[in-house]
């Protein structure tokens, strides 16, 4: 099947606009039928439409149902069940959606003609309970190849959706959590969505396991089926191949379990997906595929599945509604959450039991299978969904929304149908400002006691109290809070939902009626409260001052900045990775500058609050006129990356780059297929820069080329390196909570430039337990990954990206491993082993980034593709066989790193009165 993508979909309504204008034209002179319905689902046969069209025939024979196809599979099916139709695309096809008074559709517009739909009652009753974003609320869906990075043409998508929503006149939802859900999505007013249960779901009230597996087995031509089924049902994934196909490994084991547990395993990839299962029905029988084009509405064989393994896909809402066990096997959580966005949090959706493997998948059906709690909590946990998302379960759903179809066409309104209400209703919410600020929320409760409240976030988890007292409750969050141990800080910038959870640590709805007025809290955040239907929700900013906010206020400030030429002497500006955190080899200067020059003054820029900066040090927000004014006025600007925000330097102003890291892949103007653009920003870049600092020759080369650069590089070894001679830190490990005598490991990959925000080629939590109980693994994502990601949280796993300088978990680490990062010219400053896990180095090296030499010949430790390889080697390291292979590389990579690079860096800016001690009266 051919890949959908909604970039392509758009691009091809854009092509089709005169066929909608025509469409337009021909609605204001061509009548429609008051007796014509037509139906059409993206699927196929089936869904919802197929049966709402069965109800209205036995209900109301009079009305013409015709059935809108795409396919001769489509027309079969059709004529089958006794159904009228017509081809979707064909000009009989658009004659009756223009002339049908009723247009049925599952998934869009195009489920019926597209151009005929104008004027018609358009009820839509989609496909499943979104957990998603769609529609409006997924940046994917308003995206067009090559032109969505303009503002004016995601505007014109934007309104052109909106503009489709308004044509549905009725929606029909599962519950009021799906009804708040679908008006954000569809724009839709709250008249326009109704819950009346969804149809497809009527057949799981009235089928019976054993007719459901008859249907099955039919359909599968097997005379019996094994005793229990187990059903793979990922979701589409807009174009993108499903990451969680099996590999040879994960099939044996499949298979293995399969015939251990007398079990058969249906595959479904989702109708808009891709993916090559057929190693998999090779390797088993009990293995078979079920594809749309076999089955098109899985909803009748649900109730023969015993346990449905699935990731973001709504058929475990509908497969809820079963009872049975649900597996939810995510590997890509965090980046299909950055870019699409999920309405709640995963770990609500799936109980906090997800997997990120086929063999950890296969490891909890065991456990299952063992022990009966452990399958127990897995039902709990379906019959909680299904009683969450679903108001009704009466097999009524059919017929609830053909009387409010008829209802509405008649112009008569039915009495609204009873709706679960949340089971926490907040009465009174607000923000307390002082030097201790917290969330505190009151309100009343029915059902489940609440027993501890929390804002999730990303990265940053606030813990707060909360208590009862008969049907009232009372929630205080603080908002300052110690991360790893480190000092009170203000969360950082983001999007934090407000939790509340059960004695089974299950997430309680809530209803929030007022809401929070934006603000600005000291000088520590901005806080505001973003309309949600089914969320509460606060957004964190950096704490702008009102004169800061905005883009008039910002452009004057920029203007101020550009016209200032007073420079301070004896000042200097700090940045590390875009002001996310202050580290690197600025912080190893500022180190070296704080003990050689203590009065000089050092300012960092941050990204907001939560950035804690080195003792004695200014901290400045990024876009405060504190920032705009330092920036203009630094004698010297030390940063580790690109300057941003149209810089400007001024005469008299230096600027050190002394970059990230030595590097192994390819940078700026030596990327393969870098183009003019990517090329011209590059060259323009290193244009604003007076030095560079590198860590060796090799670097040094590097960096004249990758930047066109041609004014002085520095080779003093890396000041972020200087602390490694410390040897090792038992106080980090203790604020750390490793124990004393445990091994502790690192994995630091660097990040994926087509998989920004996601590390995952390690699946850290089978690792760790593989790995033994003595062992402590410190997960660290590249920093590009800090604000994007989440952290990983497992047994035996410590997550560290937020954690501020990499350079003290060196000296807590005893093996580091890396793929192609260059903390693997760092950590080699301490001697102790590296380990390459690389599973996608061809890749990599020949497809993504490109290399500079060949790590397979050089490495000074094993380059690994295979994870049980990596936990045998890191068990048994065996002889010294990487000892010569380590001491060249040293000497090539860490020629100067001996403690002393801070030192000489700030010898030389001194000599050369690059900076200047202030002035006493400064």
């Amino acid at each position: 099947m051919s890949r959908f993508t909604f970039a392509a979909g758009n691009a091809r309504k854009v092509l089709a606009l005169p066929l909608y204008g025509l469409g337009t034209l021909a609605s204001f002179v061509v009548p429609r039928s008051r007796g014509l319905w037509v139906f059409g689902s993206g699927v196929g046969i089936g869904e919802g439409a197929l049966a709402l069209l069965l109800y209205v025939r036995a209900r109301d024979p009079a009305l013409r149902l015709v059935w809108l196809t795409r396919n001769e599979r489509d027309d079969v099916r059709a004529h089958d069940l006794g159904i009228s139709t017509a081809r979707v695309s064909s000009p009989r096809g658009f004659w009756l959606t223009l002339r049908a008074r009723a247009v049925v559709v599952t998934h869009g517009f195009g489920d019926a003609n597209r151009f005929g739909t104008r004027g018609a009652f358009v009820v839509q009753l989609w496909h499943g309970i979104p957990f998603k974003h769609i529609h409006l609320d997924s940046p994917e869906t308003l995206r067009i190849p090559m032109l969505s990075r303009f503002s004016v043409v995601r505007r014109s998508v934007r309104r052109a959706y909106e503009r489709s929503g308004r044509g549905i006149r009725m929606f029909a939802t599962a519950s009021p959590l799906a009804a708040a859900r679908i008006r954000t999505a569809f724009g839709l007013s709250a008249d326009r969505v109704v819950v009346t249960g969804d149809p497809r779901d009527d057949i799981l009230a009235t089928e019976t396991r054993d007719g459901a597996r008859a249907s099955l087995a039919a359909l599968l031509g097997m005379a019996t089926l094994p005793p229990r089924v187990l059903l793979y049902a990922p979701t589409w994934r807009d174009g993108d191949i499903d990451p969680v196909i099996p590999v040879t490994a994960d099939w044996t084991r499949i298979a293995s379990y399969l015939q251990g547990s007398d079990s058969l395993l249906l595959v479904r990839s989702h109708p808009l997906g891709a993916g090559d299962y057929s190693a998999g029905v090779d390797a088993s029988p009990r293995i078979r595929m079920i594809g749309s084009n076999l089955q098109a509405d899985m909803a009748p064989l649900l109730p023969a599945v015993d346990t449905l393994i699935t990731d973001y896909s709504s058929i475990a809402f509908d497969y809820a509604l079963v009872g049975g066990g649900i597996v939810f096997l995510a590997p890509d959580v965090l980046e299909y959450s950055a870019s699409r966005g999920v309405y709640e949090l995963f770990s609500d959706f799936s109980g906090g039991d997800e997997v990120t493997s086929w063999g950890a998948a296969i490891d909890l059906l065991e456990k299952s299978d063992r022990s009966p709690a452990a399958r127990e909590r897995m039902v709990s946990h379906s019959r909680w969904l299904a009683a969450r998302v679903h108001s009704f379960s009466d097999g009524g759903n059919t017929e609830r929304v053909y009387e409010q179809i008829e209802a509405r066409l008649n112009g008569t309104e039915l009495p609204p149908q009873p709706e679960r209400a949340p089971s926490l209703v907040i009465e009174s919410l607000d923000v307390t400002a002082s030097t201790h600020p917290a969330f505190v929320v009151t309100g009343t409760f029915t059902g489940r006691k609440p027993i501890a409240v929390r804002l999730t976030g990303t990265r940053s988890q606030l813990l707060g109290t909360l208590s009862t007292s008969g049907a009232t409750w009372s929630a205080t969050v603080p908002l300052l809070t110690s991360h790893l141990a480190g000092p009170e800080l203000p969360p950082p910038s983001g999007r934090y939902r407000f939790r509340v959870m059960d004695e089974d640590h299950r997430v309680l709805d809530v209803a929030a009626p007022s809401r929070l007025e934006a603000r600005l809290v000291e000088k520590l955040f901005r806080v505001s409260m973003p309309a949600s239907d089914d969320s509460v929700l606060l957004d964190f900013t950096a704490p702008l001052a009102d004169r800061e906010m905005g883009k008039a206020n910002q452009s004057r400030l920029r203007a101020a900045y550009r016209a200032s030429k007073s420079i301070v002497p004896g000042s200097v500006f700090f940045e590390s990775y875009y002001g996310q955190n202050a580290s690197s080899n600025p912080r190893g200067i500022d180190r070296a500058l704080a003990a050689v020059a203590p009065d000089v003054k050092r300012m960092w820029s941050i990204v907001d609050a939560s950035v804690e900066v080195p003792s004695g040090a200014v901290a400045i927000i990024e876009g405060s006129e504190a920032w705009w004014q330092a920036r203009a006025s630094a004698q010297l600007i030390i940063i580790n990356d690109w300057l941003r925000k149209r810089f400007k330097r001024r005469r008299g102003q230096t600027v050190l780059q002394t970059w990230h890291g030595t590097p192994l892949k390819r940078i700026a103007l030596d990327r393969p297929g870098t183009r003019l653009r990517a090329a011209l920003a590059s060259r323009r870049e290193s244009s604003y820069w007076n030095l560079m600092l590198a860590q060796n020759d090799f670097s040094a080369n590097v960096f004249r080329s990758a930047y066109a650069f041609k004014r002085p590089i520095w080779q003093e070894g890396y000041p972020r390196d200087d602390s490694l001679e410390a040897g090792s830190s038992p106080a980090l490990r203790k604020r750390l909570g490793i124990p004393a005598r445990a091994t502790v490991i690192l994995y630091a990959p660097t990040w994926r430039d087509d998989r920004p925000g996601k590390v995952d080629h390690l699946d850290v939590a089978s690792f760790s337990k593989e790995i033994g109980p003595n062992c402590v693994t410190l997960i660290r994502g590249h920093s590009r990954t800090l604000r994007p990601g989440a952290d990983v949280v497992a047994d035996g796993v410590l997550d560290v990206t937020s954690y501020p300088d990499i350079s003290d978990l060196f000296l807590v680490a005893d093996v580091l491993i890396t793929d192609y990062s260059s903390v693997m010219f760092d950590f080699s400053v301490t001697g102790k082993p590296i380990y390459f896990f690389t599973p996608d180095l061809a890749h990599y090296r020949d497809e993504l980034r490109g290399f500079y030499f060949d790590l397979l010949a050089e490495a000074p430790g094993p380059v690994i593709s295979d994870a049980a390889e990596l936990v045998r080697r890191i068990r048994n390291p065996g002889p010294a066989e990487f000892a010569d292979r380590y001491a060249a590389w040293r000497a090539k990579f860490n020629p100067r790193d001996d403690g002393h690079a801070g030192e000489r860096v700030v010898t030389r800016l001194m000599a050369d009165h690059l900076l200047t001690l202030p002035s006493p009266e400064l």
